[in-house]
């Protein structure tokens, strides 16, 4: 920030320097020029950050363009296994996996990238199909897409309410599944059941 200081101490003293008298009549031509370059160097050196805030901010903002290799299947393994580390981790019972209900967490994921967006539709006829094939009494649902980490999606839904209510909820079963698009990106459907 000591830039920031520097180069808006010059704009001052620039801007004084056209108010002597010698320099009345270039004011109006130079002043607006003046302070709309003050401004911009002052945006610009404020804005300026360390080099180790650069380079990761720089990181960050090209992994969206690097192509990741996702393995949804160990992906999968790994993202059931955090989110019961989780409820285990806050006194919840860790939750069972339920083969029968993945077909229906399969299908949704193909119909979200069929449509290319992420949603809860046709939820209501899912859990009414899956409540009737095992005996659910009580079915929630989490989605995502495009995170290429278990950690990622964890840590996402954690920080949304909707999603943690949920994953925190009062079940017994789970079924996670993960699909890639044409493009490799995974879209995520996690059903959350209470069996009695």
């Amino acid at each position: 920030m000591e830039k920031g200081r520097v180069s808006i101490s010059l704009a001052i003293e620039n801007i004084r320097e056209l108010n002597t008298p010698e320099n009345t009549p270039k004011m109006k031509k130079y002043s607006s020029t003046t302070l709309v370059m003050a401004f911009l160097l002052l945006i610009v050196s404020c804005s300026q950050s360390s080099p180790e805030e650069f380079e990761q901010n720089y990181t960050e903002a090209n992994l969206g363009n690097e192509k990741v290799t996702v393995d949804p299947v160990k992906m999968e393994e790994e993202l059931f296994n955090l989110v019961n580390d989780h409820r285990e981790s806050i006194g919840l019972n860790i939750l069972e996996n339920s083969p029968p209900a993945y077909k229906y967490a399969e299908e949704h994921n193909d119909y979200m990238i069929s449509r290319n967006s992420l949603s809860h539709d046709n939820f209501e006829a899912r859990a009414s199909k899956i409540a009737a094939e095992i005996n659910a009494q009580l079915i929630s649902e989490n989605v995502a897409r495009y995170y290429t980490s278990a950690e990622v999606t964890l840590d996402a839904w954690i920080n949304s309410t909707s999603h943690k209510d949920a994953m925190e909820g009062d079940f017994s079963h789970t079924t996670l599944s993960i699909e890639l698009d044409k493009d490799g990106r995974p879209y995520f459907t996690q059903i959350f059941m209470k069996v009695e």
